[in-house]
């Protein structure tokens, strides 16, 4: 199994790397009440990131994620997250899934708009072997 150095260790969000294989894991830990504002500060942190480390791969695990995106945040999501990927080349991402059903919805709203705009190869997982399996296949 690879390793990541913890980059990032937010009350919301932990962010991971691995140099070697230039990967970007993300845990996602929103409560379903959280704030919309405290939301968008969190995700603002977490593309900071992606755009300063430009990984070619994204761990996104969903899995305590229970905050629903609402259609306003998921647009401005979009829009500010096709121009990194752009900018990055970003190739792959591995999302496992979240147990809440309308926040994975959410989710899945926001990934799709985004793999149309800027396309990379995405799959969901269950676990973190399988997804990590996947992401260092060539």
């Amino acid at each position: 199994m690879i390793s990541f150095e913890i980059i990032s260790d937010e009350k919301y969000n932990i962010l991971s790397w691995n140099p070697i294989h230039k990967i970007l894991k993300t845990e996602w830990n929103t409560p379903i009440d959280m704030d919309e504002e405290l939301y968008r500060t969190v995700v603002v942190t977490h593309l900071e990131t992606t755009e300063k480390y430009a990984p070619t791969r994204m761990l996104v695990d969903t899995q305590n994620a229970y905050y629903n995106v609402v259609p306003e945040t998921q647009d401005w999501i979009n829009q500010k997250f096709v121009k990194i990927v752009d900018k990055i080349n970003l190739e792959k991402m591995a999302w496992i899934v979240s147990e809440d059903f309308f926040a994975q919805v959410s989710f899945d709203q926001v990934m799709d708009d985004a793999t149309e705009a800027a396309p990379f190869k995405m799959k969901h997982f269950t676990n973190n072997e399988e997804a990590l399996e996947w992401l260092l296949i060539e």
